[in-house]
């Protein structure tokens, strides 16, 4: 076992309970008139346009009626759907399997969705990965992660400014790397051998998809993957879009799933699923092989003012998947996926994973160290924080997780 003191303690910020929509409705507002940005909440809406809000039961209603009320004020037309959701459901696995890699919407809700000009999704599911759809009013379609708590965390407040020029120094020690070395207390430990042609490849793809960055997305930087360049261990106690799962070690060879061990259910359904779609081809490793057992995404996210939901516990459905995942865009994460398969007409495969306590270092020096992002201590980062306030406070991760066996029971 990984000594309990290499790790930083666990840490959580005091966080109120929100128990009222006035509580919300100043922030609301913010989100209803600023412009979305890569993993920071915003939607830009305009009078006269017609939003809708696809809900569900398990959501956190006081986030859906705090927006409703905003974006009413601002003179849009506002209808919604609430579905009823997998009520009670608390499984990690199951909510991966269930509520994200089934396209569970029902159609006549989809069909709704083609007369609106924007559609806010409360509940819980992945739009890039439900198979695509045609509408014939080409509808804007984005996600509304978050439960009260987070809708009013300094997540939301924080200056995207300096959130992406953190993203700069990070990436200065990244970008065209040759070689990678990604270990975490959990037990991961992995070399990215990556060429010329991978990197050009893969900054093509996000310049193009990003916006004209070649890491692809602000606050969650991607490194080339798939690549045959990468081996090792991947371990993991977290499903992105799930929840805590049992400790799972992932034996990676040329740059897919060889082995898994442990993992308890979730271990059982990935070995499951790697050998039943062991013949599927699909479009994002083309050329290497076939099979949904690929590591399809490494990133490296950014935001020290990210965290998880305190109440994740109490939550269910739609609700327990905002609590849990907004952690992964915390500084320091890295955050990955295996798969990516369509397998029917209606179910698309791939799993997200999290690890907290990595080390990633290059012949450029040390991006990561345990779990901590380095360019927050960097000076040129210090003294852009400084233009929004207290480069100590700006610059702290204020949340660390608690993991068992690294740094907790």
């Amino acid at each position: 076992m990984t000594e309990i003191t290499k790790a930083p303690q666990p840490k959580m910020p005091k966080v109120e309970r929100i128990t009222n929509v006035q509580q919300l409705m100043p922030m609301a507002r913010v989100l209803i008139d600023r412009e979305e940005s890569s993993m920071y909440e915003g939607w830009k809406i305009n009078p006269g346009q017609k939003i809708l809000f696809i809900n569900d039961a398990t959501s956190d209603q006081l986030v859906a009626e705090a927006l409703s009320a905003a974006a009413k004020e601002k003179g849009a037309h506002v209808n919604s759907i609430t579905l009823e959701g997998f009520t009670d459901l608390k499984d990690s696995v199951d909510i991966l399997d269930e509520m994200f890699s089934n396209n569970w919407y029902p159609d006549w809700a989809w069909e709704a969705a083609n007369e609106a000009d924007l559609v806010l999704l409360t509940a819980f599911t992945k739009a890039p990965y439900v198979p695509k759809r045609k509408f014939s009013n080409n509808p804007k379609f984005a996600n509304v992660e978050i439960t009260a708590d987070l809708m009013v965390s300094e997540l939301e407040t924080y200056p995207v400014e300096l959130r992406n020029f953190i993203d700069e120094v990070t990436w200065e020690k990244l970008g065209n790397c040759p070689e990678i070395r990604w270990t975490d207390l959990e037990g991961t430990d992995i070399t990215m051998s990556l060429t010329p042609e991978e990197w050009q490849k893969a900054t093509d793809i996000n310049m193009r998809k990003g916006g004209g960055i070649p890491y692809g997305h602000h606050g969650h930087l991607k490194l080339p993957t798939p690549s045959l360049g990468i081996s090792g261990v991947l371990v993991t106690s977290s499903i992105t879009f799930g929840g805590p799962v049992p400790k799972t070690s992932l034996i990676l060879e040329k740059g897919r799933v060889a082995k898994v061990e442990g993992g308890g259910k979730f271990g059982d359904r990935l070995r499951e699923s790697f050998e039943q779609y062991a013949g599927i081809d699909t479009s994002k490793v083309r050329g290497l092989g076939p099979g949904i057992n690929w590591l399809t995404t490494m990133a490296i996210c950014t935001n020290p003012k990210a965290r998880r939901s305190p109440f994740f516990d109490e939550l269910s459905g739609s609700a327990r998947v905002f609590a849990w995942t907004q952690c992964h865009r915390r500084s320091g994460v890295i955050h990955s996926s295996i798969g990516e398969g369509l397998v029917s007409p209606t179910r698309y495969i791939i799993r997200h994973v999290d690890t907290y306590f990595g080390t990633v270092t290059t012949d450029r020096g040390v991006v990561i160290d345990k779990g901590h992002l380095t360019s927050l201590d960097d000076e040129r980062v210090r003294r852009f924080a400084a233009k929004y306030g207290d480069p100590d406070k700006l610059l702290t991760e204020d949340w660390i997780p608690a993991v068992s066996g690294v740094n907790a029971p």
